[in-house]
């Protein structure tokens, strides 16, 4: 089966843009090899996080038992260990539905293991590696920037803005957090309920339902977000997940993309930019710093200190649904909430 295309998302920091589909290899009917959706029988679907799994339990209803294999509000997606009952998991999966985008790799590798290939449906098209993985080049380039820097100490770094972690579309950093693009994710719902369509074909008109339910309260969180009107507020962040969600309300990003880079990398951030990001905070320079506990590390630690005790704006920005909420619209409702707060205090 062609695959599925959503529409385009936002661009990424103006440098990407992301293009949401269901991969080339996505499970287009129940002939495909490694689907074993059973006509007029219930599906199992398994989602790489409880974002996705929700959105889908919406989608398809009492249809389908949908699994999650990251659940945890305290664990890192990024950095997550499949287990021996994912494994199994999977293998028992009808419908494999991931981020893509190098977000959660562990997924993919494990539908490949259990031969689902063609049972993948992925948000972000392309493979599902780590597109911020340095080569030798980039690792060469990053030992020349310490050996300047190391010789020119308290000099103006010349190297700013030549790591591979900050070059553009053809190898730089890249926003791969798209549930927190609303508009993406009502597309998704869209698209997703098309593609399940021709896998069940029977229940295309609950799915279409459904999913323009879905999509229609989506929209609704995304024309009150973007009416916040920020503009001429800016926010720095400990790691990237909550940028779409903060660009789209008016703010500006004060994030280097070289920072953001390092985070995505599982690496501290540089002395400089860490030292950077601890100014911007202390010394007020933004308006709110966006902070995501479910990849805290020292560094972010002390940022977060740093602007709490400027009297900076605060907010955290999870991964997953944190247990206070029980769904991904209740969720994102609390999000934009926190932020007009923000935005009401700061203009008085």
């Amino acid at each position: 089966m062609p695959a599925s295309r959503l529409l385009p998302s936002a661009a990424v920091l103006g440098v990407a843009t992301l293009l949401l589909s269901a991969c080339a290899g996505s499970a287009g009917s129940t002939e495909d090899e490694g689907s074993s959706a059973d006509p007029g029988g219930t599906l199992s679907v398994v989602t790489s996080t409880d974002v996705y799994a929700d959105l889908v339990q919406e989608i398809l209803g009492e249809s389908a038992e949908v699994t999650a294999l990251v659940d945890n509000p305290a664990a890192d997606p990024h950095s997550y260990e499949a287990t021996p009952q994912d494994r199994l998991t999977v293998d028992g999966a009808d419908v494999i539905v991931a981020n893509g985008g190098g977000y959660d790799p562990f997924l993919t590798r494990l539908a490949a293991t259990s031969g689902k290939d063609d049972a993948v449906y992925q948000l972000i098209e392309g493979e599902n590696a780590h597109i911020h993985a340095e080569d030798e080049h980039a690792e060469d380039e990053h030992a020349e920037d310490e050996h300047a820097e190391d010789e020119h100490e308290g000099e103006e770094d010349v190297h700013e803005g030549h790591d591979h972690a900050a070059e553009d579309e053809s190898g730089g950093f890249v926003n791969e957090h798209i549930w927190y693009d609303l508009a993406a994710m009502s597309d998704f719902a869209e698209d997703f309920s098309a593609h399940m369509a021709e896998i069940s074909p029977e229940n295309a008109e609950l799915y279409a339902d459904n999913a323009a339910a879905l999509a229609e309260e989506i929209d609704a969180l995304d024309d009150r977000n973007r009416a916040i009107e920020a503009e001429g507020m800016s926010f720095l962040a400990t790691e990237a997940v909550s940028q779409f969600l903060l660009t789209d309300a008016g703010f500006e990003d004060a994030t280097d993309q070289q920072f953001l880079a390092a985070v995505e990398h599982g690496d501290d951030v540089s002395a400089r930019l860490y030292q950077q990001a601890l100014n911007a905070a202390a010394d007020q320079e933004i308006d709110l710093l966006s902070y995501n506990p479910q990849t805290e590390t020292n560094q972010s630690a002390q940022i977060r200190e740093a602007a709490e005790g400027a009297d900076v704006a605060v907010l955290d920005f999870n991964e997953t649904i944190p247990e206070e909420h029980g769904s991904y619209l209740e969720w994102m409702e609390a999000n934009i909430e926190a932020v007009e707060t923000v935005v009401e205090e700061s203009r008085g």
